[in-house]
């Protein structure tokens, strides 16, 4: 089936997905094909054939293609949902957050919080086998607002987003999906100073997490936190226990999620526990090891902003 093809035989669907996606109006899509608005959305409501030149405008600026054709299907048919339709949701949203490494939060988010609704609603209709591992793809794209509102220091509206993420996440009870929304409340706490806060949502994603690398990561921040509280002895031992699973971690393979998180990442949260303890020799050699071992395109992601500082303030101080 072409993609062509694709568009005319699911026309309202598979042109309301890809519009929602990419966060287009129906004034701005008809302005691009060109077509009058009216007559664009006679053709979208089914009452209205769809011209070739149309399907083939519609093709083009809404990158439609057979996987769009898909999954416009089971939109329209939820009890339709099938293994493969649920990976090509999975593969979008993983787009999605590569996009966020390279031009930031804002040009992403409308096309993001239209792709959590999207979801959404097509999981309240889901059924079968697959419903649960929708579910996992649905608590993702509803942390990944969150993660972009809190890019964008828009806390009040990332929280909400965090909660909703947990609730679906214990539906299917995923402590991986729990874990990583507890590490970005922790972060919001972290932006706001309010160490007891970060030590509680730290230590809860560090207990529900099953990844070793991801618990590695977790437990450094309620490191961090002890660290930062005074106290120091704890601070330390949970260090002691991230090191040595680390060395366990190096083994895993990476979260499938968690693209970044490699082994030579995972120096960096290390780097700022010793930095917090004031080990400014140790902070610099984690810190430095961690972000040379990024990819080129990701160095300078808004996200390594905090880590790029914190290897100043250690190579000053040792």
């Amino acid at each position: 089936m072409g993609a062509t093809v694709a568009v005319m035989s699911f026309a309202p669907e598979a042109v309301r997905l890809a519009m929602s996606a990419k966060g287009w109006s129906l004034r701005r899509l008809a302005r691009a094909v060109p077509i009058d608005p009216s007559h664009l959305s006679r053709i979208l409501s089914g009452k209205r054939p769809v011209p070739d030149h149309v399907a083939a405008a519609l093709t083009v600026l809404l990158d439609l293609d057979d996987d769009t054709a898909r999954i416009a299907y089971v939109m329209a048919n939820p009890t339709r949902l099938d293994a493969a339709a649920v990976k090509v949701l999975a593969t979008a949203l993983a787009v999605q957050r590569r996009e966020d490494d390279i031009v930031g939060p804002r040009p992403l988010l409308p096309a993001a919080q239209a792709h959590r609704r999207s979801l959404l609603a097509l999981l309240r209709d889901a059924r079968g086998p697959q419903r649960d591992p929708l579910c996992a793809v649905v608590s993702e794209a509803v942390q990944f607002c969150g993660w972009l509102h809190i890019e964008e220091g828009d806390y009040s509206r990332a929280v909400p987003l965090l909660n909703e993420a947990v609730e679906l996440a214990d539906d299917i009870g995923n402590g991986s999906l729990v874990a990583q929304a507890l590490n970005m409340k922790g972060n919001v706490a972290r932006q706001k100073g309010n160490w007891t806060a970060v030590h509680r949502w730290f230590v809860g994603a560090y207990m529900s997490e099953t990844s070793r690398r991801q618990r590695v990561v977790n437990g450094a921040q309620a490191a961090s936190a002890l660290a930062a509280m005074g106290r120091r002895r704890d601070a330390e031992k949970l260090l002691d226990e991230c090191e040595t699973l680390r060395e366990k971690a190096a083994q895993e393979a990476v979260p499938g999620a968690a693209y970044w998180l490699t082994a030579e990442w995972m120096s960096l949260p290390l780097g700022h526990v010793y930095l917090s303890l004031g080990n400014h020799g140790q902070a610099a050699e984690h810190l430095r090891h961690g972000l040379d071992s990024l990819p080129p395109e990701h160095r300078y992601a808004l996200w390594t902003r905090e880590a790029r500082g914190a290897l100043a303030e250690a190579e000053n101080g040792a």
